[in-house]
């Protein structure tokens, strides 16, 4: 009997992905019988301590724990399920009779209506809802009714006419926001314009007195200005139909974030004018063709957000997803107007600014000494003179993004390494980074997060970085085509498979098996790895992967993501190493193969805790734990290198 137990309770650890190392300790001493022996409270208290995933695990073991873990489910006050999508019946059982919930994050994928009972609960706080295309209207309604005591809530919706049914989406949100009176955090986000634009600016001016977070995603220009314009400028709304509107309004409103159709001078006009006091501001967007001049983004644009003097962090990115537009009626004289008013900027994002030179850059790297991140994306005027005289400025950069910046080379990151405390370090595109620069970047003791995609480093660079002190987390090399497996081999030679946890090896055409094999046999804890549109790679790194141990869990057990995604070398044979037992804590997969319906059907019916891509997708990332939003997804958009990449394929 004992012996059972003990191979359950081993059981139990393997699935128990959550399962923390003192956690595990605790079970490790202790046998079946043990475990009977210990009080309700005491093996109710160690619960606690795992995650939802874990105590569900924890339950299938054996009856004792599946009785403990009946017992404890309707006291839980968390229930955070983001990596694995439960359906109604499973959700219902996990959450029916606990009436105690404070806090809840699910990935609503498999959900519907029928579940919106179990969700609200009356002592919510806190309230994240990821991929809600099954809901409809009466979600909004359901917690308008049933969760009046909610501090935030974030739902990302699919697409819906407004006008359909009974009630509109717009009126469905009047009725949340007017009963959820003490909303501190509020996101939206959906898949087009499911409101009414003048509908949906009405049912904002009754926004509740106490919000200091809105983030909203997509909404049309027009919206926009709808919501946050003072109502006696509006033409589109007549004035008798909504309440007064005015800076008392939105008084403690401090974060602001915003996706929509196109940035323009109207849009950051009506909202410096009604957030004097924002300190976050974040507008994105990304046009599906070049925006009118007349409607687009300008310096005195730029300069109405120094009306915003009290911002800590600002980011103003134009996507090229669907179009290569950027803001070209901006220049550095824009850049000198608004930070001369934003005197306290600590966070500094700008994308799309096709027009700044080096002279605006400096500007912005020199106008607060409390600047800690700064990010440029695709900026093709900005060269390595931005960054000469940071050696000798007190600047404590922790985060630096120079993405698609063609003109810097390994001048600027020697300068850049004068950072010390530098931690991210984005340098995706830039094409003459070389092995001079890996150098200067292997001697950074904080350095966790590298991105060199498309950059011009070689088996020699990855040498350097393996032998240095830099202890890499995240390490990106996708595209940098003079990287062969023995580069892999090197650089795995040194301190990094000690840290390492996610690795991209994309779009690199001379890899093979023999790289994965490298990675196998460095025991690293890899929990990311992205070999996508490797031609090389086959069945034997499957296998391999399958097979690989770390810490005495075996058949894969640390890998959460892997993106095999146009591998032509893996075939119909992989598909028994992606069923039971390996890769038990697998979430994500990318596959491109040509299989017939009946074995894609077997796969998704045996693994339905991951998610499986077929058509090419970016996986996003499962470290942090939480799913990207849209406007994250920025970072992964086909820009000039992967189309260059394709061109170079092709």
């Amino acid at each position: 009997m004992a012996m059972a137990m003990t191979r359950r309770k081993k059981t139990m650890k393997k699935r128990a992905g959550g399962v923390g190392e003192e956690e595990e300790g605790e079970m490790e001493m202790m046998d079946g019988c043990e475990l009977e022996r210990l009080p309700d409270a005491v093996m109710q208290a160690i619960l606690t301590r795992l995650d939802i995933l874990s105590i569900y695990s924890a339950a299938s073991c054996c009856r004792f724990l599946r009785s403990t873990v009946a017992q404890l489910l309707p006291y839980l006050e968390s229930f955070h399920l983001l990596d694995i999508s439960p359906d109604n019946e499973l959700l219902e059982q996990l959450l029916s009779g606990n009436l105690l919930l404070r806090s809840i994050k699910l990935d609503c994928s498999l959900l519907d209506d029928r579940v919106i009972d179990s969700l609200t609960k009356p002592h919510l706080q806190e309230l994240s809802l990821h991929c809600c295309e099954g809901f409809s209207v009466e979600l909004l309604l359901g917690i308008g009714r049933c969760c009046q005591d909610l501090r935030s809530l974030s739902l990302e919706l699919g697409w819906h006419d407004d006008e359909e049914g009974d009630i509109s989406y717009s009126e469905a949100l009047e009725v949340l926001l007017k009963n959820c009176s003490f909303l501190e955090s509020l996101s939206l986000k959906f898949e087009g314009s499911i409101f009414n634009a003048v509908k949906l600016g009405a049912r904002f001016r009754l926004i509740v007195p106490a919000l200091k977070v809105l983030e909203i995603g997509y909404v049309a220009e027009r919206l926009a200005i709808n919501i946050f314009q003072p109502l006696g400028k509006i033409g589109s709304a007549p004035q008798a139909q909504a309440p007064h509107i005015g800076f008392k309004d939105f008084q403690h409103l401090r974060i602001l974030c915003l996706l929509v159709d196109h940035i323009s001078d109207s849009v950051t006009a009506a909202i410096s004018q009604s957030l004097p006091s924002l300190l976050e501001l974040e507008l994105l967007d990304e046009p599906s063709e070049e925006p009118s001049l007349a409607y687009d983004l300008t310096n005195a644009g730029l300069q109405s957000v120094g009306c915003c003097q009290m911002l800590r962090r600002l980011c103003l990115v134009r996507g090229q997803e669907w179009y290569p537009a950027s803001f070209k009626r901006v220049n550095d004289l824009g850049i000198f107007l608004m930070i001369e008013s934003c005197k306290y900027l600590e966070n500094i994002r700008l994308g799309g600014f096709s027009r700044i030179t080096d002279a605006g850059c400096r500007a912005m790297l020199h106008s607060s000494s409390r600047l800690h991140t700064f990010e440029i994306l695709n900026t093709s005027q900005l060269t390595d003179l931005a960054f000469h005289d940071l050696p000798a400025t007190p600047l404590t950069l922790t985060s630096v993004s120079l993405t698609s910046c063609l003109l810097i080379s390994n001048c600027s990151v020697k300068n850049l390494s004068f950072c010390r405390s530098l931690e991210k370090l984005n340098l995706r595109g830039c094409r003459s980074i070389g092995d001079e620069g890996l150098k200067a970047i292997s001697g950074l003791t904080k350095l966790k997060v590298l991105n060199l995609n498309g950059s011009d480093v070689s088996d020699s660079g990855l040498r350097t970085l393996g032998t240095g002190i830099t202890p890499l987390v995240s390490l990106s090399l996708r595209g940098c085509q003079r990287i062969t497996d023995n580069g892999v081999a090197v650089l795995l030679t040194g301190r990094i498979p000690q840290t390492l946890e996610a690795i991209d090896l994309s779009y690199i055409l001379a890899l093979t098996d023999t790289a994965t094999l490298s990675l196998v046999r460095s025991r690293m804890q890899i929990a990311e790895l992205r070999l996508r549109d490797c031609p090389h790679i086959g069945d034997t790194s499957v296998i391999a992967l399958a097979s690989m141990q770390c810490k005495g869990r075996c058949h894969g057990g640390s890998l959460r993501l892997l993106d095999l995604w146009n591998c032509k070398g893996v075939t119909k044979i992989s598909v028994s190493w992606f069923r039971r037992p390996y890769f038990p804590n697998l979430r994500r997969l990318g596959l491109s193969w040509v299989l017939n319906e009946d074995m894609q059907n077997i796969l998704v019916k045996d693994r339905p805790s991951i998610q499986i891509t077929w058509q090419g997708s970016e996986l996003g990332h499962v470290l942090s734990g939480e799913p990207e939003w849209s406007h994250n997804s920025l970072d992964y958009e086909e820009d000039e290198l992967e189309r260059w990449l394709e061109d170079s394929d092709s």
